[in-house]
């Protein structure tokens, strides 16, 4: 029987086969959110220094933070426009807030007394602005290092609207729900962080995911992986995303989202009958924190 591989190490959202997507039918379409602590901070700054190791720096809405090194595979694998197939992992570690994994800083930040963040693990950053108020750069003093002012240009956002304020936050993963149909034998099971490792098929479990409206989706997965991706509204009317992992959009790349009170469901029907028919339906719970 095929298993969920793709879904968890090239998407949270989404298995890398080419979805057919239905609608969500058990929710109640009410969105319960409060406004993300950060939200009028957060912000994507890409790098324009020659010769910098950092590629960009992201404040997301809830707190957290995104550093991609010119190192990371994210990063090669943007500037190839080579298509992500897989993640490299390593244990994760509970000294700090602040994972590095191949390239990719995340943790937390919070906002200190003069304005600037402390990026816990990372270092302090203060944006730089000009008399118009656009930002020109930012000083960075790293943990490790000297401090040093980097040129950067700010990654435009997307229009605010109650779907889009919704979405972009930090979520914590909360249940797994599968239904696989292969010919004539079917599973079904609920999959949680508790009991993820019962199943065969699921070879990791998702702990966070982060939208931005910088158009950044990241997911970081409880081994310690992360995955980095992009979306955009496909029809926000139907609730429907896109998403890409090579910075190309295709078509048939998107998936259904719906809100529950504080919870965000991702609906996603994937069939195809080439040799025998196969269904995979999968609801993934996401609790914002």
């Amino acid at each position: 029987m095929k298993t969920l591989k793709n879904f968890w190490y090239i998407a949270v959202l989404l298995l890398f086969f080419t979805p057919i997507l239905t609608s969500c039918g058990d929710d109640d379409g009410s969105i319960s959110l409060g406004t993300p602590k950060y939200e009028s901070v957060s912000g994507k700054y890409n790098i324009t220094s020659p010769g910098s190791q950092y590629r960009s720096i992201e404040l997301g809405a809830s707190g957290n933070y995104i550093v991609i090194t010119g190192s990371s595979y994210y990063a090669q694998q943007a500037r190839s426009g080579q298509k992500k197939s897989s993640f490299f992992y390593q244990d994760k570690t509970d000294a700090s807030r602040a994972t590095n994994y191949n390239g990719i800083i995340y943790g937390t930040y919070t906002q200190l007394a003069d304005g600037s963040f402390d990026l816990e693990g990372f270092g302090i950053v203060k944006i730089i602005y000009a008399e118009d108020k656009t930002v020109t750069g930012i000083e960075l003093t790293p943990e490790t290092g000297g401090p040093v002012t980097l040129t950067v240009e700010k990654e435009e956002v997307m229009a605010d609207d109650d779907m889009t304020n919704a979405l972009c936050r930090t979520w914590r993963m909360d249940k797994l729900e599968i239904n696989l149909t292969e010919g004539d034998q079917s599973f079904s099971a609920t999959v949680t962080r508790d009991n993820w490792q019962d199943y065969e098929i699921m070879e990791t479990f998702g702990d966070e995911v982060l939208f931005s409206k910088s158009g950044t989706y990241m997911v970081t997965y409880v081994d310690g992986a992360i995955g980095i991706s992009s979306w955009k509204w496909k029809n926000k009317d139907a609730g429907t995303i896109f998403y890409s992992w090579d910075n190309q959009w295709y078509e048939d790349e998107f998936v259904t989202l719906s809100f529950s009170g504080n919870t965000l469901i991702i609906h996603e029907v994937y069939e195809e009958d080439d040799y025998e028919y196969y269904k995979e339906e999968t609801y993934t719970y996401l609790v914002a924190e």
